[in-house]
């Protein structure tokens, strides 16, 4: 049996901006990836 777990995040000001540009950074590398298939 999975279990799952949610948690609701309230990241601060400077932290939103952190994940964001962590995102942004994945996106990109997981784009690139595709194209590179």
């Amino acid at each position: 049996m999975r279990r799952s777990f949610k948690f609701l995040l309230r990241p601060t000001a400077r932290q939103s901006v952190a994940l964001a540009a962590c995102l942004d950074d994945h996106r990109a590398l997981y784009n690139a990836a595709l194209e590179h298939r």
